[in-house]
């Protein structure tokens, strides 16, 4: 979701007419804040104004940002396009390559990346199954590469007993987490990324173990044992709608 800055909550919606293409839905939500602000998903945009502030104020503040909702508006279509289907057909965002969904028919399930082609095999597999099963590889591929490099990671910094737990997760937007308490949670989706993307996570979450911020020291810590850091930052947030289903 994009974002432009420029809880009893009220909700009213209108339609800004666009010059070019279909409209799109605008809703309003009003609160106890001082600024407007406008939030845009695919088809939608979102705009957050303070609980006083006039119908007019409120159209002329999005049409004042007519250029950058459009563009946020194509680049949130075109990601959105791109989500993760788990269909016969589809395609999948795999280790950095595209490619094609095929369900197989076997007693055996499994599931293999082969040329061009993601192979989910199974009995009578429906798209229902066909996820179930993929949630269930991911699971198994995270607990045997993140676990285990996490612990190692945190052995190499001489912080390993500050691990009480490390969980896999799915969650709506995180890809980890570390707590004061020494909980490091890692969102099991990142097993389909590539294995550089998925080191950074690591690295990022165990440095958390001795820097609880992100602080100059902290980012000096995780380019200690992740130099191109900023490559995977940037890599991630640009595919990152790829791999959530």
């Amino acid at each position: 979701m994009s974002i432009l800055n420029a809880t009893t909550m009220r909700q009213c919606a209108f339609e800004v007419v666009r010059a070019v293409a279909e409209p799109f839905s605008c809703e309003v939500q009003r609160s106890k804040r001082k600024t407007l602000a406008l939030y845009v998903k695919p088809g939608k945009v979102i705009v957050r104004v303070p609980l006083d502030a006039s119908k007019a104020e409120v159209e002329e503040f999005v049409q004042s940002n007519r250029a950058w909702i459009d563009g946020r508006l194509s680049e949130e279509s075109v990601r959105y396009s791109e989500r993760l289907v788990i269909e016969h057909g589809r395609r999948i965002f795999f280790r950095a390559r595209e490619l094609e969904i095929v369900f197989r028919q076997g007693h055996r399930q499994r599931i293999m990346a082969d040329g061009n082609q993601f192979i989910i095999q199974g009995d009578c597999l429906t798209p229902a199954k066909a996820r179930e099963q993929l949630e269930d590889y991911l699971i198994d591929k995270a607990s045997h590469y993140i676990i285990p490099r996490a612990k190692g990671l945190a052995r190499y910094l001489g912080v390993d007993q500050k691990i009480s737990k490390i969980k896999l997760r799915k969650t709506k937007s995180k890809w980890g987490h570390c707590t004061s308490q020494g909980v490091l949670q890692f969102n099991w989706l990142i097993m389909l990324a590539p294995h550089s993307i998925i080191d950074y996570m690591i690295a990022h979450e165990v440095c958390h173990l001795i820097h609880m911020n992100h602080s100059k020291r902290f980012w000096l810590l995780v380019n200690s044992v992740c130099p191109e850091h900023e490559h995977y930052i940037r890599w991630l947030k640009q595919n990152e709608h790829r791999f959530w289903f």
